[in-house]
């Protein structure tokens, strides 16, 4: 990350903008998954007192303005839905974010009941599941490109809520993809894993191979 650029930017929103509270980094760039160039966002979360929708014209000329590079991905959100936990981005807000300046709210933010836990991961292995099914039937039509692009989206996914089962589980969450593999110590994860973190070096056959097996695997403890 660029953090001379990032506090730029930070001291020029509250300057410009009185409901601007925070900045947050989200995600890889927090724990340290392997940055895949071209694909990796640089994830960062600014909080507001209020809704954002406020601020769009000011955050449009600021972004624009700013120099930074087409990996960073900026998502304006009021405090209430940062530290909520009923947000779908809950346990990654908690366990995946650290704050850069202003209000520290990633130390406040909530998780769900552990039911709805329980429900959040199932149902979230079940879509994926579907999903990578959905990409394998119309693999034979897809160029190579968008056929990686699919199945990068939904390998993500599913270690995404193979951490929120492991929390489910353990009550001890794993902020790395890595540190999943090493708890599960299956080998369909573990090809994806690093299917998933090579996918533009890997040739088509091998993502769907992968993709198969994962589906097989999800299906077997869903």
């Amino acid at each position: 990350m660029n953090y001379k650029k990032l506090e730029e930017f930070d001291r020029k929103l509250r300057g410009t903008s009185k409901d601007y509270l925070s900045m947050i980094a989200v995600g890889s760039i927090v724990t340290g998954d392997p940055y895949i160039p071209e694909r990796s966002d640089k994830d960062i979360v600014l909080i507001y007192n209020t809704n954002p929708i406020y601020d769009l014209e000011n955050l449009e000329r600021l972004i624009g303005d700013s120099g930074f590079d087409k990996c960073y991905l900026f998502a304006p959100v009021p405090k209430e839905e940062f530290g909520h936990p009923n947000s779908k981005y809950a346990f990654s807000n908690k366990f995946r974010s650290k704050t850069l300046y202003g209000e520290d709210f990633v130390s406040a933010a909530r998780l769900p009941e552990k039911k709805k836990i329980n429900e959040i991961y199932m149902k979230g292995l079940i879509s994926t599941s579907n999903q990578i099914y959905n990409h394998i039937i119309n693999s034979g039509i897809w160029p190579t490109e968008k056929l990686r692009d699919g199945f990068w989206k939904e390998f993500k996914h599913v270690f995404m809520y193979l951490a929120i089962r492991e929390y489910y589980m353990t009550e001890n969450y794993p902020k790395t993809r890595k540190e999943i593999v090493q708890r599960l110590d299956i080998n369909e994860i573990s090809d994806t894993f690093n299917v998933l973190h090579s996918i533009d070096n890997q040739p088509r056959e091998k993502i769907i191979v992968c993709a198969k097996n994962l589906m097989k695997w999800i299906n077997s403890v869903s």
